[in-house]
């Protein structure tokens, strides 16, 4: 299953072939499957709510909050490595298991896990495109049985080339090496407070939602690369994701995967640049009147 570069997303077809006949109870180290939903009201526990009602059969529960100390200008903090190695521990993570994550809400999570786990060194990791929805309409069914995974040695390593701070941000700004591709969908007419009406200075604007087809699933390679074309991009040059916490710069650094470039993302995004850059360092936006 295990192969040198491994698809970053995956069909709810293959998927389900991989399951096997013995669907709910022959779990087997070399895949884990993950539900990674999450809803952005951390008083709300998504586990009970969403994962214990329904969920692909075999797959257990990644917490995207586990291990993550928040700050005002990181509120989609890093994993603490070792509280992170020893829940992935618990998940059953070896180092030759294929994880393949999914949400139910949007493509988002699953794409923030795809980027943390091969950050911390895990690669062998893939995206279920259109994710529980796309696996209900195609059929397939859904559980609420629970399931016993062997503990794994999973021991997280940071890939330092995956990720970009403030400061490496800085001197980005003025060296302009590293071309920015901003997830959010920047309109002059309808910028949003949110956004704090700005942006990193020279930012190519990739929006997240145009990543994907009506359906859910990502668009094909061909409309991917459209899409950076479009939006200035130079596939041969160095780039780094930025977004609004960090999020769905993930997905734009998956984009860029498919497209055979392997880029970090500036965790910090938009939310700590705006609090810490001075505002020679903003380009900033304003609404229409």
């Amino acid at each position: 299953m295990t192969i040198s570069r491994v698809a970053c997303v995956v069909s709810t077809n293959w998927l389900r072939e991989q399951l096997g006949t013995n669907i709910k109870n022959q779990i087997s180290k070399k895949l884990r499957i993950l539900d990674t939903s999450f809803l952005k009201n951390k008083e709300v526990d998504t586990y009970t709510t969403c994962y214990l009602q329904e969920h692909i059969p075999q797959s257990v529960y990644f917490g995207l909050h586990n291990c993550v100390e928040s700050t005002p200008e990181l509120p989609r903090n890093l994993p603490d490595p070792q509280c992170f190695s020893e829940y992935v521990r618990t998940l059953g993570v070896h180092p030759d298991t294929h994880i393949v994550a999914y949400d139910r809400f949007g493509p988002t999570p699953a794409f923030r896990a795809w980027w943390i786990f091969r950050l911390y060194g895990h690669k062998n990791i893939s995206v279920l495109d259109g994710g529980l929805r796309k696996w209900i309409a195609d059929g397939y069914e859904t559980t609420n049985e629970l399931v016993t995974v062997e503990p794994s040695n999973f021991e997280a390593k940071l890939d330092k080339s995956l990720i970009r701070s403030y400061e490496d941000m800085v001197r980005n700004a003025e060296t302009k090496h590293e071309q920015v591709l901003d997830a959010r969908a920047v309109d002059c007419d309808t910028i949003t407070n949110d956004m704090d009406g700005g942006v990193i200075p020279g930012a190519k604007h990739i929006p997240f939602e145009n990543l994907f087809s009506s359906d859910g699933t990502f668009k094909s390679d061909t409309e991917i690369k459209a899409l950076f074309d479009g939006a200035g991009v130079n596939l041969e040059a160095p780039m780094v994701g930025s977004c609004f916490t960090g999020m769905t710069a993930c997905g734009i650094a998956a984009a860029a995967y498919v497209l055979g470039k392997d880029i970090p993302i500036y965790y910090g995004s938009w939310t700590e640049w705006r609090q810490r850059a001075p505002e020679e360092l903003k380009q900033r936006y304003k609404k229409a009147s």
